[in-house]
């Protein structure tokens, strides 16, 4: 099968809250539908041409349950427009961008809008085995997001505890230099055109705008694991031919796609997996990448991918989650906004995520 080129025509993301703080009081899928008109009136295309709707959601709320069709119509855009959503723990956005590639590069679809979200701060609180009988040993609430954690692995455990059983309870002097710059990188990136702005009123504060990813200004590069974050981002694929049509600039090219899974004690080398196998399907070697843009689980998670990578490309030039946050729900079209900008016209990136349970993708971008 001949297969067509697809292009980025533009993507755009919230900042990254912190749970309980500035995007607190709404739904991921409201600010979802923020991004998705916003996204819409800044490509020139009209929603009716939109052919599908794909999001990655990690955590779930209990509204919606299919918030890739959901914030569509809470943004009031055609009902005609159909729309789904798909989880792979921290990879569901690059799934749900995955999804989108092959629509169109297969000839299904010309035009894609694929999204993530999640929402901490909304995630619930549930009460197990209650719905015919309330015993007293039912009566515990459990934390939603800590239920996920433990259930995407064969043995249950925390990411804390995935973590310390990859990594030790220490930090090395090279895992803390690198959650050091990058915390710099982030702090010195220029994210204002990436990001659209939430605003809303509170009784007696006033405005209240949410422009900056409220993580950055204390980011602790002691601390292991990446912090949570609520947000949103969206981009819109659609094929070149469909572009050209449209008179839409590409932003980048996305060349492909490729998935890998490993030994779930060491997750992290699952994106590495996906890695190698990309660059062989595609008859590429490291030296032909420019930057590599590496989820920031963990800094010493960045480490061990970049280890088994080899090569010397630019790794996570913008900075990651280690400085802003990580949404899983999002994360993955965070980091390919993040890549295109860091890299410059004629070179290759390399995009490189992995999920708890050991499951890696990797997709491969071109400016």
């Amino acid at each position: 099968m001949n297969m067509k080129n697809v292009i980025i025509a533009d993507s755009l993301r919230t900042a990254w809250g912190k749970p309980g703080a500035g995007l607190s009081p709404f739904m991921a899928s409201d600010y979802s539908a923020k991004l998705l008109t916003e996204l819409l009136s800044r490509t020139g295309v009209k929603a009716a041409a939109v052919d599908q709707v794909v999001f990655g959601q990690a955590h779930p709320s209990t509204m919606p349950n299919n918030i890739g069709h959901y914030a569509w119509l809470k943004a009031e855009l055609p009902v005609e427009v159909p729309g789904y959503t798909v989880q792979s723990c921290s990879g569901s956005a690059l799934q749900a961008l995955r999804s989108c590639y092959y629509l169109i590069a297969t000839g299904n679809e010309d035009i894609c809008v694929a999204g993530g979200a999640d929402s901490y701060s909304a995630a619930p609180f549930v009460l197990r085995d209650v719905r015919n009988h309330f015993y007293p040993q039912h009566r515990t609430f459990i934390d939603s997001v800590e239920e996920a954690e433990q259930c995407t692995q064969p043995t249950p455990m925390t990411r804390k505890e995935q973590y310390e059983l990859a990594h030790g309870t220490t930090m090395s002097d090279e895992a803390l230099a690198f959650a050091r710059q990058s915390i710099a990188n982030a702090q010195s990136a220029d994210n204002a055109a990436q990001i659209l702005p939430i605003s809303y009123e509170v009784r007696k504060k006033g405005t209240v705008t949410v422009d900056t990813d409220e993580q950055m200004a204390d980011a602790d590069a002691a601390s292991p694991l990446s912090p949570y974050a609520d947000g949103a981002a969206v981009t819109m694929l659609m094929s070149e031919e469909k572009a050209k049509e449209l008179g839409i600039t590409a932003k980048a090219v996305i060349s492909g796609f490729a998935v890998a899974g490993c030994d779930p004690r060491n997750p992290q080398i699952s994106g590495a997996l996906a890695v190698e196998k990309l660059l062989k399907n595609k008859g590429l070697a490291m030296a032909d990448i420019a930057v590599v843009e590496i989820i920031e689980n963990s800094a010493q998670d960045v480490l061990d991918t970049v280890k088994t990578l080899g090569g010397s490309p630019a790794v996570n030039p913008m900075g990651g989650a280690l400085a802003r946050g990580k949404n899983d729900g999002a994360e993955g079209i965070a980091m390919l906004m993040r890549l295109v900008a860091s890299l410059n016209a004629g070179q290759k990136g390399v995009l490189c995520t992995f999920t708890a349970g050991g499951q890696g993708m990797a997709a491969l971008i071109e400016k």
